[in-house]
């Protein structure tokens, strides 16, 4: 089985290390497509100049001509290609369908046979390849018989991984179906095929749909390979969708006809009077020059510039994963093509899909970059963790004051804040309606609540997406009054609504707002208050009563007066992350986590021989996981205890629960506390 494991996540996008026999490599990663017999660039130049790691090939036509039939059967196909790294092939269904060869061209166990026989490190079956022309029923019948062919293929590959392909043509549920069917089969890897039509077509969208309705349901340890994307400006979408692996032919083909590929789209280079790049081409001639080149050089520069392009643009997509800003690149190269903005917005409305694999506990800034910022994963979870789990939703006066987000509410609202403190939560609570949505003033550290940063005048769309979960927020929660602090901020017209449908009263000056406050009561603690919402927006209703606890002191910080710590009778039990507002528990807080129920989502059950590793603080590693629940989502803090139920540490989860129990590499739960440290 594939040696691959996850180092960071972001969005369905996984930032991995895929070990083969001729290496590691680092994913998402592009493999430039290597013609055994006429490649100007050879397969060395494109690791030592460019920095690729793996390259493709067609086994195919390999087998097809005796030269290179014969050497890579006698060699070895890296002899053949003079190169010492991992390398695909890929089967010829391609060619097939593109060349409209006959079926008994070649035969699927043979081809796969042959890949194996000349030492490939990943090969892949011989699948059908679907027109988007064709009727459904067409579709239907090859997607049938791709599983055969991949049923009979199982078994023939040895020691080779061996690729199983997705075909389906534009029918999601015919994806569903091939994706069900072959992560049930035995395959390492799980290329999406039969969308280069698409792509030439540029229906973008329709490859969202494709590639969503294949990773539902494909087993999430195996790499997914988006067969023939190729173009610098689809990489950052695709790679956000989950595709691991990528493949290019293009920068070939459009040297050929004088283009040049960018990360925001194409140009031809007799278009230009300028180079439009700094890579070594771009910045060593002028476009006069390069024009002024023979054909074969001219081809030879405009295939380097393209690699250039495409290796930079693949490393900046797993940079952005590291750094939690992947969405902001795809939606910035999106504008390159009205087709690709399309396809950003379908990918925006199947944020449910995106938020389940997206980590928590983020701390970068999120900007926006168009009404597709509300619909961010981290958003979403945000609101609907609010709409769930917010403690107070009892009260007599509900407050909503309009907040453009861009400074602390603190800095926008202190006299406000100040009263609100003095009171109970069942005689008021306070929500700032901001352009992300509606903001707990309990939770306004919490990672995005103020790392949002929009402008001061909003589109249309964000503004009703403000409405639509102030409504919701208002809808969950029983009160008897309202009062609406308007502030004269863009954000006012989405809250118009308040007056006529929820008989709010309208505000304009803060004092004669605190005039309006409920009389002063006996409130326990404000940091109590907070305490008990921020335990419950993270692990549910049965850990918020832990701020109930006798002896809990809640040490607050001497410069910020933010929460620092909490204590029970003088011993660390949670402590807040300035970078995210949330809570990381020590091993007592854990206890306490336990002592109270905790729901079994954020409990990792370990195997108990490897127990006492865990104990002495190292990380939990996947392949030793027991059970872990499908709604846990990657970066939360969770409890670690072995089959015995017995607490072993406390730590931040790196994968999701179901990743948890079908990866065999990488660390499960990065251990922060444990039972022995």
């Amino acid at each position: 089985m594939a040696d691959f494991e996850i180092r960071a996540k972001d969005g369905l996008a996984r930032l991995g290390r895929f070990t083969t026999k001729h290496g590691t490599v680092k994913t998402p990663l592009l493999m430039p497509v290597v013609h055994p017999g006429k490649s100007a660039i050879s397969p060395r130049m494109l690791v030592d100049e460019f920095g690729f790691q793996m390259v493709i090939t067609n086994s195919y036509i390999i087998k097809s001509h005796e030269r290179f039939r014969n050497k890579a059967l006698s060699e070895g196909v890296h002899a053949l290609l003079d190169f010492d790294g991992p390398i695909m092939t890929d089967s010829g269904t391609f060619q097939m369908y593109f060349h409209g060869l006959a079926e008994e061209e070649i035969n699927p166990v043979e081809i796969v046979e042959f890949q194996r026989d000349i030492g490939s490190d990943i090969g892949t079956i011989l699948d059908v390849f679907s027109d988007p022309t064709v009727r459904k029923s067409k579709v239907e019948e090859d997607v049938q018989k791709s599983l055969e062919r991949a049923k009979i293929s199982i078994g023939r590959q040895g020691e080779m991984l061996l690729a199983g392909t997705v075909q389906g043509g534009m029918y999601t549920d015919l994806r569903e179906k091939a994706a069900k069917a072959l992560g049930a089969m035995e395959f390492d890897v799980h290329p999406i095929g039969g969308v280069v039509p698409f792509m030439e077509r540029y229906r973008y969208a329709d490859i969202v749909k494709i590639i969503l309705a294949s990773k539902k349901h494909l087993p999430p340890e195996r790499p997914v390979h988006l067969f023939g994307c190729g173009h610098p400006m689809l990489f950052a979408q695709a790679t956000l969708l989950g595709c691991d692996f990528f493949d290019s032919a293009s920068y070939a083909k459009f040297a050929e006809s004088g283009r040049m590929l960018l990360p925001t789209g194409t140009v031809h280079l007799d278009e230009l009077t300028e180079l439009p790049c700094d890579c070594p081409i771009c910045s060593s001639m002028t476009a006069d020059e390069l024009k002024n080149e023979g054909k074969d050089e001219r081809e030879l520069k405009l295939m380097k510039h393209n690699l250039y392009v495409s290796s930079s643009e693949m490393r900046r997509v797993r940079q952005a994963i590291v750094e939690g800003n992947l969405f902001e690149l795809a939606a910035y190269r999106a504008r390159g093509h009205p087709t690709l903005y399309q396809a950003l917005q379908v990918m925006s409305e199947e944020y449910q899909q995106l938020e389940y694999d997206d980590p928590i506990g983020k701390t970068s800034a999120i900007f926006y970059t168009g009404p597709e910022t509300t619909k961010r994963p981290e958003i979403t979870r945000f609101h609907s963790r609010v709409l769930s789990r917010y403690p107070y939703t009892h009260t007599n006066t509900i407050l909503i004051v309009s907040d453009s987000g861009l400074r602390p509410f603190f800095d926008t609202s202190e006299i406000i804040i100040k009263e609100v403190r003095k009171r109970q939560a069942r005689d008021i609570v306070l929500l700032f309606a901001t352009p992300m949505g509606v903001v707990p003033w309990e939770l306004e550290h919490v990672h995005p609540a103020q790392q949002c940063l929009f402008p001061e005048k909003l589109d249309s769309e964000t503004l009703s997406m403000v409405s639509e979960r102030t409504k919701a927020v208002l809808e969950s929660m029983k009160y008897q009054r309202g009062i609406l602090f308007k502030r004269d901020v863009s954000i006012d017209v989405a809250l118009n609504f308040l007056v006529d449908e929820y008989s709010f009263d309208t505000i304009l000056v803060a004092s004669e707002v605190v005039n309006q406050l409920p009389p002063l009561s006996n409130e326990d603690s404000w940091t109590k208050r907070k305490l008990r919402a921020l335990l419950t927006y993270q692990w549910g209703s049965r850990a918020g009563n832990i701020a109930s606890l006798d002896n809990l002191e809640v040490v607050l910080s001497k410069s910020t007066g933010k929460i620092r710590h909490c204590k029970k009778d003088d011993e660390i039990l949670f402590t807040v992350v300035p970078t995210t507002g949330l809570l990381t528990p020590t091993y007592q807080g854990g206890v306490e986590l336990l002592g109270v129920g905790l729901e079994d989502t954020y409990k990792v059950i370990i195997d108990t021989d490897v127990s006492e590793f865990v104990a002495s603080g190292k990380s939990a590693l996947a392949k030793f996981v027991k059970t872990a629940s499908t709604g846990l989502r990657a970066g939360e803090e969770v409890l670690v205890l072995d089959e015995e139920q017995q607490l072993l540490g406390v730590g931040r989860a790196q994968i999701n629960g179901r990743e948890m129990t079908r990866f065999k590499r990488g660390v499960a739960v990065q251990i922060r506390h444990s039972r022995q440290r």
